[in-house]
């Protein structure tokens, strides 16, 4: 039989305990809050720039829709991101060379986009102030031309209220999409292509 001042000691105890366990529960709770941001197409952009023997071939791509999904506090757990590109947007401002890129190099109409889905995050820096940008990379599968290959993408994230912006650059060369070399007045150009992007997403509800 437990006498009063041990009952008390024990409910005084219990309730401690429960107390920290309601605690811990609600810590892990919002540690593992994902949030979904969904890629804005008009203010973000795709550019590339592919060398030959004149210079340097500046075009463009229109993302079609994107979406990234994570926990601040755990990334490498929880980050998840899918980019869709509409093949056909390719623009260099070069009417007759983009209609070769597209029908011949691209073939849009057998492969109309282009998507990267992730697989992992990597190498997170933490930024030590709002102003400052997050630093990790994105490892995912670009499928391209009806080839898949794993990439490894560094970036930088910065946050503003409910708006996110994701920066960084990587190079893909065309032999590993079974892309042809492009030619231009009988002389081909480079076999890679140096691939810039700014993806802008903003938070869902």
């Amino acid at each position: 039989m437990v006498r009063g001042k041990d009952a008390t000691v024990l409910i005084f105890r219990t309730s401690i305990l429960i107390l920290l366990l309601t605690l811990a529960s609600s810590l892990a709770s919002e540690a593992a809050e994902v949030i979904r941001f969904k890629l804005l197409p008009q203010e973000s952009q795709i550019l590339t720039q592919v060398p030959n023997p004149f210079g340097i071939v500046n075009g463009k791509f229109t993302v079609r829709e994107g979406e990234a999904n994570g926990d601040i506090q755990d990334l490498q757990g929880t980050g998840q991101v899918r980019i869709t590109i509409d093949a056909a947007s390719y623009n260099s401002n070069i009417g007759l060379r983009d209609e070769d890129i597209q029908e011949y190099y691209l073939e849009v109409e057998e492969f109309p986009v282009i998507v990267f889905t992730s697989t992992g995050i990597e190498d997170v820096k933490k930024s030590q102030s709002p102003e400052k940008a997050w630093e990790f990379t994105i490892r995912g599968v670009l499928k391209l031309h009806g080839v898949e290959r794993e990439l490894r993408v560094p970036v930088k994230l910065t946050q503003e209220e409910k708006r996110i912006t994701v920066k960084g650059k990587i190079k893909i060369l065309f032999e590993d999409f079974n892309i042809a070399t492009p030619v231009l007045l009988f002389i081909r150009s480079g076999n890679h292509t140096e691939v810039s992007f700014r993806f802008v997403a903003e938070q869902q509800p």
